[in-house]
């Protein structure tokens, strides 16, 4: 839809699908969204499930099963025992040059497995997007919601893929192969990797654009190591 100023607004489901996002991301600016310059940053949230002798993926910490008074999660080599609503926090650097951080709390426990909510806090350093296959097989994977306002002339974070501009066809968008032009609602994927042991797959679709800017919101999935 095309108001009076040439802004492209959203359909409807588009516009209820961007506030979701928008929702779920909380986007808001504070100390734990300061990166380095070249990095950059994911805060998504994350649920995690744990079998019994198995570690937190890339971490040390092990569940060990369950008795009367709650889960047995080893943690630096001591029992530490976890309730339903009990945090369970990690701050670590599973591949070299990124710094996670998880915030999780404990929603439900069996003998055999232990099942966490909460939030990762992943910071790429040194982010150089290019174009390769990518490794899926790696146990340390973090997905969620993205939402990026891009400049024209920028990339979506991440990627390669620029914003050039509009016209009647459509969003026109480079660091492509093939057809350039993306309509409302279309989606824009990509996948490839942000440094050694790094992969990405990103898969927005546009919501919004002007003369200055695109917006594109939906699902990244980032593998740490192979």
């Amino acid at each position: 839809m095309l108001d009076k100023q040439g802004l492209r607004h959203p359909a409807p489901i588009v516009a209820i699908l961007l506030a979701a996002l928008i929702l779920v991301t909380g986007c808001i600016p504070g100390a734990r969204n300061r990166v380095q310059p070249g990095s950059l940053l994911y805060n998504l949230p994350t649920t995690i499930t744990i079998s019994r002798g198995e570690t937190l993926p890339g971490t040390s910490v092990r569940y060990d099963g369950m008795d009367d008074r709650g889960a047995r999660v080893i943690i630096d080599g001591q029992t530490a025992l976890k309730r339903r609503g009990d945090s369970l926090d990690w701050d670590g650097e599973p591949v070299p040059g990124v710094p996670v951080e998880l915030r999780m709390r404990v929603i439900w426990y069996t003998e055999d497995q232990l099942h966490l909510v909460g939030t990762g806090r992943i910071e790429v350093h040194d982010a150089q997007p290019r174009v390769g296959t990518i490794s899926t097989s790696s146990p340390i994977s973090y997905s969620g919601p993205v939402a990026y306002s891009v400049d024209r002339g920028s990339r979506i974070p991440g990627t390669i893929i620029s914003y050039e501009g509009h016209s009647e066809e459509g969003v026109r968008i480079g660091g492509i192969e093939g057809y350039p032009y993306r309509r409302l609602g279309d989606s824009i994927f990509w996948e490839g990797r942000l440094r050694d042991g790094v992969y990405i797959r990103i898969d927005v679709r546009v919501v919004q654009y002007d003369d200055r800017a695109l917006r594109v919101v939906g699902p990244v999935t980032l593998w740490l190591g192979s």
